[in-house]
């Protein structure tokens, strides 16, 4: 695989202040971009990683057009200056990143999927350093095709992804974890087919070393599609797999997270009796025993992306279309420890915005990852904010 650096000059910053512990930036040009995620660093800055399109040639082009969807970094400083900017991708086809870790090297490395003409859609990591240069870069897995939806950094210094991989017979997708050493070389590739047709989407690891991964399977004789949280040990064998039932449509587990008593929160949507999307929240032990589960939404659709702790609950964000300025907004969903709701924010204008990701910020408050097509350079543009603790922008 061919892997590529370029420095681009195009990328526009846009800046809107309100109090010092607040701020948003967009980031992109004319054509589509989007944040994936953000990592909060030892030094107070971000790093950003987003996605847009290239060709072979490595000018960018229109969505219309032949070529890729390629992953990108940016770099920024405490000030939320641009230190550096840096795209990754193999030729015309999707290179992307989903997840990533700061190293105690002050590099990063990152996982996601990368895409060629001989090896087709491949597990992808790869390590870059603290100004982006790539020092490794490795494609994973089977000859069949895979994805990583992500990764965590493990205990003995080596990396975990997670996702899933296509059945060799093409009548689906079986949920997957592949475990690299610290140079991201493969040391064992699992495959949960017990499961059935399914996807995991977010993992983490415990205290004891094991790992617990959750997404969605289906299951049934109508094939609902239902979450579910599997725990294995540090080797990947499975210890135990829970299915969450109890809502009337099909239901999508898309991240987790861990509270401050330690129990886990998972995240997503569900299908409701009007056919619409609604907020979807679990709680359950590292046992796999439920806590509770609720759904929260309007008249139109409402999904949860991503989720995040917060003192005494969580917080959950994704895309609104029930309220807000205009068609998809932004929402922030705060749950305490009893499952109610405390409060509930959206940001947005009259385009299409929504968040990807969400992390607690250094000093309070958190970093929302996502997109705008309401300002910025044109189309969707890469969208950051720093929300106070009650999610506010002001």
């Amino acid at each position: 695989m061919k892997t590529g650096f370029l420095l681009v000059s195009i990328v526009l910053l846009t800046v809107a202040v309100a109090v010092a512990d607040t701020w948003e930036h967009t980031f992109g040009s004319d054509l589509p971009e989007q944040a994936l995620f953000s990592l909060a660093l030892e030094d107070g800055g971000f790093l950003i990683c987003g996605i847009f399109v290239i060709d072979v040639s490595y000018s960018i082009i229109s969505s219309e057009s032949a070529g890729g969807v390629d992953c990108r970094l940016y770099r920024i400083d405490d000030n939320q200056e641009i230190l550096w900017e840096a795209d990754y991708f193999s030729g015309p086809w999707p290179d992307l990143a989903m997840a990533g870790v700061e190293t105690e090297d002050g590099c990063f490395v990152l996982a996601g999927i990368t895409t060629t003409m001989e090896e087709g859609q491949r597990n992808w990591l790869f390590k870059v350093d603290g100004t982006g240069q790539i020092i490794w870069d490795r494609s994973l897995g089977t000859d069949n095709d895979a994805w990583t939806y992500d990764m965590t950094e493990t205990c003995d210094d080596g990396f975990v992804l997670a996702g899933y991989i296509d059945f060799t017979d093409g009548t689906g997708r079986v949920v997957s974890l592949l475990k690299t050493d610290v140079q991201g070389y493969e040391l064992w590739n699992r495959q949960y087919t017990s499961a059935g047709n399914g996807t995991a989407e977010a993992l983490l690891e415990t205290a004891e070393g094991d790992l617990l991964i959750t997404g969605y399977v289906q299951k049934g004789e109508k094939e609902s599609v239902i979450p579910f949280l599997l725990r294995t040990d540090a080797d990947g064998n499975e210890m135990w797999m829970k299915t969450v039932a109890g809502q009337l449509g099909n239901t999508y587990a898309l991240d987790m997270t861990m509270k401050d008593d330690g129990n886990i929160i998972l995240t997503g949507y569900t299908e409701s009796s009007a056919g619409d999307y609604d907020f979807w929240v679990a709680e359950m032990t590292t046992d796999g025993e439920l806590v509770r589960q609720s759904v929260s939404g309007g008249l139109e659709d409402d999904i949860a992306f991503t989720a995040a702790p917060y003192p005494g609950g969580c917080v959950v964000a994704g895309c609104t279309a029930s309220e807000g300025a205009g068609r998809d907004d932004i929402r922030i969903l705060c749950i305490d420890d009893s499952g109610e709701e405390l409060w509930s924010v959206t940001h947005g204008g009259p385009g299409n915005e929504s968040a990807e990701h969400i992390i607690p910020a250094a000093g309070g408050g958190f970093i929302v990852s996502g997109f705008t097509s309401s300002w910025g350079a044109g189309d969707t543009d890469i969208w950051i904010l720093k929300v106070d603790e009650e999610g506010q922008l002001e």
